[in-house]
């Protein structure tokens, strides 16, 4: 309350009124912020996808990697943030360096090869895996009702590849695997030592993602980039950095729980670039397996919240 405010007209000192207009200002900024968030990383993944076209999967993680973990080293050598670099030398930060360049190069492969809308709303069943390998390994609370939303979003990660049918391609299985190596990345990250800048992270990242690319080039015929495709990979990866920064800001400007939900907001980019690029328009089990997958997952977002609030 502010002191001597005059009274709203519902009885409400008029310091409280700014106070709220202030709050829902900051998350209409939020919910921009992660929008624009979601559609730089679906951007930048299209260019990825045309880039394949003309350059296999291994060179083009390769190449990207070296962008980011050269734009990453210069940062951390200009903040200094190289002090702690003794602290990376840990395991968990092993394990999110397996997960990471798995997941990176399982990725590619098939975003390649795969409908992209397809593929971007498989990725999305991966919070509610966290959520589920946080209660197994890190022995974090989870309740039954985020245990059935991660079974259900599963169901719908199933409508969408359908096994057995003439819709499903291994290359879906791959899809699921680097769901599987991006979960271990990220439960990996909680276990990280805070000390450690998050530049250090994402440098021996990318570092390490880049030498997984490059090892690659022993079982694929690499080739000279053509200076199209080198902008499309930098383009790529200015998207990430776009999207990075989009979704820092989304986190700090708004209310958590008015701007997280958003995120899911990547599957309709996914759908809109996936038809007027590749003109790919999903089949309705899939439609339906998407649905199921982006409210599985806002439902076990919102339990999280509930249990956030009672502890």
């Amino acid at each position: 309350m502010v002191s001597g405010g005059k009274p709203g007209a519902d009885g409400s000192p008029a310091g409280d009124v700014a106070a709220a207009g202030l709050g829902q200002s900051n998350n209409t900024a939020g919910i921009i912020a992660m929008l624009v968030a979601m559609a730089s990383f679906a951007c930048g993944d299209s260019l990825m996808k045309l880039s394949a076209v003309a350059m296999p999967t291994g060179e083009l993680v390769w190449l990207r990697a070296l962008a980011m973990a050269s734009a990453s080293f210069l940062y951390a050598l200009v903040t200094g943030a190289f002090r702690n670099a003794w602290r990376l030398v840990a395991p968990p930060m092993l394990l999110r360096a397996v997960g990471d360049v798995g997941g990176a190069i399982c990725f590619q492969s098939a975003l390649a090869r795969m409908a992209f809308a397809d593929l971007i709303a498989i990725i999305q069943v991966n919070p509610l895996l966290v959520t589920a390998a946080s209660a197994v390994f890190l022995a974090e609370r989870v309740g039954w009702r985020r245990w059935t939303a991660a079974a259900v979003g599963l169901v719908g990660v199933l409508l969408i590849i359908r096994p057995g049918t003439s819709a499903f391609t291994w290359w879906s299985m791959i899809a699921i695997i680097s769901v599987l190596f991006a979960t271990l990345r990220d439960v990996s990250t909680k276990s990280i030592d805070r000390a450690v800048p998050a530049v250090l992270i994402i440098w021996l990242s990318s570092t390490l993602v880049g030498i997984g690319g490059l090892s690659l080039a022993i079982f694929e015929d690499w080739v000279w980039p053509e200076p199209g495709v080198v902008l499309q990979v930098m383009g790529a990866g200015a998207f990430s950095l776009i999207g990075h920064i989009c979704i820092i800001t989304a986190v700090r400007t708004g209310e958590l729980s008015a701007v997280a939900p958003f995120r899911y907001s990547i599957v309709v980019w996914a759908l809109i670039l996936g038809l007027l690029i590749w003109g790919d328009l999903p089949d309705l089990l899939t439609l339906l397996g998407m649905v199921i997958v982006t409210a599985a997952g806002l439902y076990s977002f919102h339990r999280e919240l509930v249990a956030r609030r009672k502890t």
